[in-house]
């Protein structure tokens, strides 16, 4: 069965998605049109809120209106509820893969923050928004052919086969391709898009030196350490090239370093629990 992008059930950005990634972008960006312009999308506006109060930025007080999603977030981290809500708008609540798809998505966004929180905080929101995005070509497949997908999914899991190689034999392409096919439905810059393109496929980092190898080297990490706060169950494999033990000295991360972050996001997904 080999498919191409034709047969693929594409996400729908809706138009004020898209207004807000334009208002974002600006060099001036408008507090009050963005907060309008969230408001005039109720998909949006819960989805804000709801990630506001995500893992990632899990605070004391329950975070319940847009004014104060957007400080939490900042200006920036908007751009990733705006896929979190075009992801959820893709993913049938009664799917158990969709489900999985999201959750790993959100479990790779947290991990891959803290990483960066650790070795490049500059690039901590990069990461989160790659993490969280880094997958949407499972939920497409999923969505496209639902049957088929699934089966292929729990193949995945029950063999501890890499879930690319069963794509590219099923399909004949990778998520990753369509991935980098609807980057510009979310305004993404160039090395976002070089990223996802080749995540599965890239040559191992030997240094990092441009953006795209600190992007690559974090999230391969923070697929290593992914099992460690997950089920058995609920993990499933992706083709990582380079070794932990590489990654660490590539990042200049210390066992006890690695440890903290486990721990970390251990305990931010307990607390939203």
């Amino acid at each position: 069965m080999s498919i191409d992008l034709s047969q693929l059930t594409l996400p729908s950005v809706s138009p004020e998605a898209l207004k807000v990634l334009d208002i974002i972008a600006a060099p001036e960006p408008s507090i009050k049109l963005l907060e309008k312009t969230i408001l005039g999308d109720p998909t949006l506006a819960s989805t804000l809120i709801k990630y506001a109060n995500s893992p990632l930025y899990r605070r004391a007080n329950q975070v319940s209106n847009v004014p104060a999603a957007i400080r939490i977030l900042g200006l920036k981290n908007i751009r990733s509820a705006v896929a979190m809500a075009t992801m959820r708008a893709m993913a049938s609540p009664e799917s158990t893969t969709s489900r999985a798809i999201l959750n790993h998505n959100l479990d790779i966004a947290l991990l891959s923050k803290l990483i960066a929180r650790k070795t490049f905080p500059d690039l901590s929101d990069d990461l989160e928004f790659l993490g969280l995005i880094h997958d949407m070509g499972m939920l497409i497949l999923n969505q496209s052919f639902p049957d088929e997908y699934q089966q292929l999914f729990a193949h995945a899991i029950s063999e501890k086969i890499a879930i690319t190689a069963l794509e590219e034999k099923k399909f004949g392409l990778s998520h990753d391709i369509i991935m980098a096919a609807i980057s510009e439905r979310f305004r993404l810059p160039e090395c976002y898009v070089d990223t996802l393109a080749s995540y599965h496929s890239h040559p191992p980092v030997t240094e990092l030196e441009a953006p795209i190898d600190h992007y690559l080297c974090i999230l391969d990490l923070a697929h290593l350490l992914w099992p460690q706060i997950v089920s058995e169950e609920a993990c499933f494999t992706e083709e990582i090239i380079d070794t932990q033990e590489k990654l660490s000295i590539l990042l200049d991360l210390n066992e006890a370093q690695l440890q903290e972050i486990i721990e970390e996001a251990i305990a931010k997904k307990a607390s939203a629990e």
